[in-house]
């Protein structure tokens, strides 16, 4: 897929897909479809879980609002090599 912004994929999502309109959980598989990602979930069962938004949200307020894990030093993801600045 050519570079796009979230922005103008969403926008062609909502213009062609009038579930994606109603729906944050479609459009969100429907923008990561866009990008290149092939996700096999069961929609039912995603359904019933918290919105991303959520997510980010819950993490903002325990980071910010009650000062917790808020790490220092760098932690990195396992399975991935990062590159030293030099």
């Amino acid at each position: 897929m050519e570079n796009k912004k979230a922005i103008d994929v969403v926008r062609e999502l909502l213009a062609e897909d009038p579930r994606c309109r109603r729906d944050d959980t479609w459009l969100l598989i429907q923008t990561y479809r866009k990008f290149g990602i092939k996700l096999y979930i069961d929609y039912s069962e995603l359904k019933n879980l918290p919105a991303v938004e959520t997510i980010t949200k819950s993490r903002r307020k325990i980071q910010n609002e009650e000062n917790k894990y808020n790490e220092e030093e760098f932690v990195p993801e396992s399975g991935v090599t990062y590159e030293q600045k030099s």
